[in-house]
Parts: structure tokens; sequence; C-alpha cells
């Protein structure tokens, strides 16, 4: 049987491959093993094992939103640059650190989304 070829949906860009390059680079960037990452992340509502960053960082663990938040929260970076791909990422945007008040404000968002996200898990029961 004869199937039509589908146009392929989505970006041009393969951003999950790309945030999890960026977090690897910045990983390794600052020293630290898959498994300190996952642990220093539960700061953020988002505590991962080390397994889990390993899978992140080969691009087999899609990432929501908010993951990404505190992530680029944790390593107080624009959240943006983390799916940015380009000449200036290695060594650019991606390793300037935010500002004081930009900081505080992505610990507040992951802090409020897991709060909220506690308050719904609890209503549901």
């Amino acid at each position: 049987m004869y199937r039509e070829a589908r146009p392929q949906a989505g970006w041009s860009v393969d951003l999950e491959a790309t945030v999890a390059g960026n977090v690897r680079r910045l990983r390794e960037g600052r020293g630290l093993s898959q498994l300190q990452l996952g642990s220093d992340l539960f700061r953020y509502g988002f505590g991962m094992n080390q397994m889990t960053v390993a899978e992140l960082e080969a691009g087999a663990k899609p990432l929501r939103l908010n993951e990404v938040a505190a992530i680029a929260a944790y390593f107080e970076v624009p959240m943006e640059s983390l799916w940015q791909d380009g000449p200036e990422t290695p060594n650019g945007a991606l390793d300037e650190p935010l500002g004081a008040a930009q900081a505080a404000e992505l610990e507040q968002m992951a802090a409020d989304y897991y709060t909220q996200q506690r308050i719904e898990r609890l209503r549901d029961k």
C-alpha cells in the first residue's frame, strides 16, 4: 500500500539535544559530577539521581520547562542560554552569570512552581 509522506513537524534545531549538551558543558566546566548536580538540584525541587542526569545529558530524558528553569537558576545563567546553540554558547552567553536579581527571580519561579505542584498533589488526594 502506498503512503503519502507526512511532513516532519518540529524545529530545525533539536532543542532537547542542545539543552542536554549545554547542561553537560556547564556541569563539566564547574567540575561537578552528575551525582553532585542531581543532589544539588533538590534545593530547587527537582532533584535527580546520577542516572537521570546521565539520561538528561544524553538527550534521553525529556525536560519540563520548570526543570530547565531550575537548572538555569542553579548555574546562574539565563534560561534561554540553555537552548541556544552557536558560536557564543561554549565561551559566551552560557558562561555569563546572572545578576543577583535575575538569579533570585529564577529561584523564586522554581520554588513557586514546586510549591504549587505540591498543593495540587495534596488536593488530588
